[in-house]
């Protein structure tokens, strides 16, 4: 296996001085050499009670080189054992491939022998011994052929299978709970200072925040890296254990002297290359941040690309960009430098293995104590067992990357763990399959303490509603002594608010910019939680939240008419995750149609199919890109008439809108049919949040934040435009 050292030197092979100095940011590049890059956060890792956590940063210099190593050790395991324990096909595909590397590795020592008496018939010119090694060569070829081909495939099957589990697996933690939602808000630890806020684009990619950045990438590619390196590093390892055994007993029994001599040559070898590519480690770190900060300059470039161009801003985006390459091109050049170092030596040590064990065995074959043959077989037994021991030598930086690879992904798993406060504890429970779980609860559970100002978190309860027979409307909307702040505790947007909001009564909520009406949306959603009280709501499935700019989904014109009830299984059928929303398949082309026109988008389908509007249902686009914000918004009310839920919240969805089409949108959930089970036949109850003073017309109730305090009162008349309706 590994040549033995002390644990102190191998964990500078794996983590490298920059893990005291630099954060844990790259990622494993893929077995052909092309390295994407990634970003990442200053991952944390501390063991506390059989677990992992990271709220709590570690002081890195204060801990010992071993607790390191174990850690990055229980890591490893963790994210590894429970796909071997729970798959079947794992376990299989992973004992054949053990057995491919024993019979490989048997196959060399045989070979090694047969190189013995291939150079010995040489010698002697004995032509019949000559022809018959090289026939038990050829038959070796033809029967190692298949072995080595079955090694490929076993392994690239297993690396398959394994990276299908693990990443279903994280997209499940990523999905549930909506830990795709926390991980994108997580606050900042502190505010930053002016020379750590370089640019807008350092603060867009929070690079001083706790936030685990790039989870997209940590899915598709962290994954896969991390299993086809583990694969990798397991057939190495193996094989090198088995080769360094077996080969160490030929050698030690034919050339004992020999075998010493490479002990400590290995030994000297591997300790040197350490030292000297300890910088080279922390380059790399950098290096990859750089990379991912060049390329998310690039990103932000494209995804505001139409505010960048009315602002004719593109020379101002030309130099930042400029300014990131420089950043990558410095950087590249103090890696070839420290690359070129390390490489003096490198190139040196294995130019000098070639003459080592001929000086070594030279005086024994001038002096007729072993034959030629024998001083072959020495040689072949030499380079597998220094290529045995100098694997840290060989492999320094692809190791040093595949550590740090192991705790990007484990702290972006980590922080999935801890959004879930009822899998936070055990081994290495994160990966197990966390089901269908309440996703009703609050999700903001990645902070030591919920605030300094409150002792506990806001709570979230569904309410169940009467059946439509019911002559009793009863409360939709109940807000009970409700105090909301911002995630980070540093200001508090409402105090003991009181609210009930009776079914078939609507609410519009009113305020100047910054009161907190769209944080108030957000925590009767359960998206955010920090601060006390309770909120009574209907269960999710009976609402419908339509924001600012509507969220378009990749996929045809009936996805975005259906969404979220667009998840079928395999065999057509709703997914159990939407079975209590109306069933896609009871809408066909021509009820598509309709609700179209309904919302004001009669061609829309017709356009979108040139000229046929049956095509056009089916066609897929960039909708974000293809309709514009009114027509996205007019989108999302077609979605109320598809899903019609019970309570509809709306986030100023008519801003894009004229005055015209809003009072046709809001005519419509007032005349919307029911028909789920247990609705009533009153129209969904909405609750908005806006500006416009049109907007009375349309509601029962008004609720005006100003300075911390909701005021609710009814609304007598929608033609008077109060003072407290301009000013919140």
């Amino acid at each position: 296996m590994l040549l033995a050292m002390d644990e102190e030197s191998l964990q500078a092979a794996l983590l490298g001085d920059a893990a005291a100095e630099a954060p844990s940011t790259t990622k494993v590049p893929d077995l052909s050499g092309n390295a994407d890059n990634g970003t990442d956060t200053d991952p944390s890792f501390v063991t506390k009670n059989s677990s992992i956590s990271s709220t709590t940063p570690m002081n890195r210099s204060q801990l010992s080189s071993q607790s390191k190593l174990r850690r990055l050790l229980y890591a490893f395991r963790t994210m590894s054992a429970p796909y071997f324990r729970e798959s079947r096909e794992g376990k299989c595909l992973f004992g054949l491939l053990f057995v491919i590397i024993l019979v490989s590795c048997a196959g060399k020592v045989y070979l090694s022998y047969q190189v013995n008496y291939f150079y010995s018939a040489l010698v002697d010119k004995d032509i019949e011994k000559f022809w018959e090694v090289m026939l038990v060569f050829a038959i070796a070829m033809v029967c190692f052929v298949p072995v080595d081909v079955a090694y490929a495939f076993v392994q690239i099957r297993l690396n398959i299978a394994w990276r299908k589990w693990l990443t279903k697996r994280a997209l499940k933690l990523y999905f549930h709970n909506k830990a795709y939602y926390s991980l994108e808000r997580k606050s900042p630890t502190r505010p930053m200072t002016l020379d750590e806020s370089i640019d807008y684009y350092d603060a867009a990619a929070n690079k001083k925040t706790k936030q685990v950045d790039n989870p997209d990438q940590r899915i598709q590619e962290d994954v896969n890296s991390f299993t086809t390196y583990s694969l990798s590093y397991f057939s190495v390892i193996v094989e090198s254990f088995v080769d360094l055994i077996s080969f160490s007993i030929l050698l030690g029994s034919i050339m004992p002297e020999l075998f010493i001599g490479l002990i400590l040559f290995a030994s000297f070898g591997t300790i040197l290359t350490i030292i000297i590519g300890k910088q080279l480690v922390r380059l790399n770190f950098e290096n990859l941040q750089r990379e991912a900060d060049f390329r998310f300059s690039l990103v932000r470039v494209r995804e505001n690309a139409e505010s960048i161009a009315f602002y004719s801003g593109e020379r101002v985006e030309e130099k930042e960009t400029d300014r990131r390459l420089l950043r990558v091109i410095d950087n590249s050049s103090l890696i070839n430098m420290a690359q070129m170092r390390l490489n003096f030596f490198t190139i040196s040590y294995n130019r000098l293995t070639w003459i080592l064990p001929l000086m070594i065995v030279a005086p024994e074959y001038f002096a007729g104590i072993v034959e030629f043959g024998v001083v072959q077989q020495a040689r072949v037994a030499f380079d597998h067992i220094l290529g045995d021991l100098s694997l840290v030598i060989s492999e320094f930086t692809s190791i040093a990357q595949f550590s740090a690879g192991i705790e990007r992904l484990y702290s972006f798993l980590n922080a999935m763990q801890e959004i879930d406060g009822d899998r936070t504890k055990g081994d290495d429970t994160f990966l197990q399959d966390p089901g269908c779980g309440d996703d009703n609860t609050h999700v903001e559970t990645d902070t030591p303490t919920i605030s300094e100002s409150f002792s506990t978190a806001i709570t979230v309860k569904d309410i169940e509603l009467p059946a439509s027979s019911s002559l009793v409307h009863a409360d939709i909307l109940v807000i009970s002594n409700l105090q909301l702040a911002t995630p980070d505790n540093k200001r508090v947007l409402l105090q003991n608010l009181n609210l009930s909001l009776p079914e078939g009564k609507n609410l519009l909520i009113v305020g100047v910019s910054g009161a907190g009406k769209s944080s108030l949306l957000r925590a009767v959603a359960g998206l955010w939680s920090t601060g006390d009280g309770l909120i009574s709501r209907p269960n999710k499935e009976h609402i419908c939240f339509l924001p600012q700019r509507p969220y378009c989904p990749p996929g045809t014109l009936r996805d975005q008419l259906l969404y979220p009830s667009t998840i079928l299984n395999d065999d057509g059928s709703p997914d159990s995750a939407t079975q209590s929303r109306p069933n896609p398949r009871d809408w066909d082309d021509a009820a598509l149609l309709s609700v179209l026109v309904l919302v004001d988008l009669p061609d829309l389908a017709s356009r979108s199919g040139d000229g046929d509007p049956i095509r056009g249902l089916n066609s897929i686009l960039d909708w974000s890109n293809t309709l514009s914000l009114g027509e996205q918004q007019r989108l999302a009310f077609a979605r109320i008439v598809t899903n019609r839920p019970r309570l509809v919240i709306m986030d100023e969805s008519t801003s894009a809108l004229d005055v015209k089409s809003e009072n046709k949108m809001y005519a419509l959930l007032k005349e919307l049919p029911l028909e789920a089970e247990g609705a009533s036949n009153m129209g969904s109850t909405y609750i908005s949040v806006g500006h416009r003073p049109t907007l009375l017309a349309y509601h029962d109730i008004k609720l005006a934040i100003k300075d911390g305090v909701g005021v609710v009162s009814e609304i007598q008349n929608s033609f008077v435009v109060d003072e407290d309706f301009l000013l919140g």
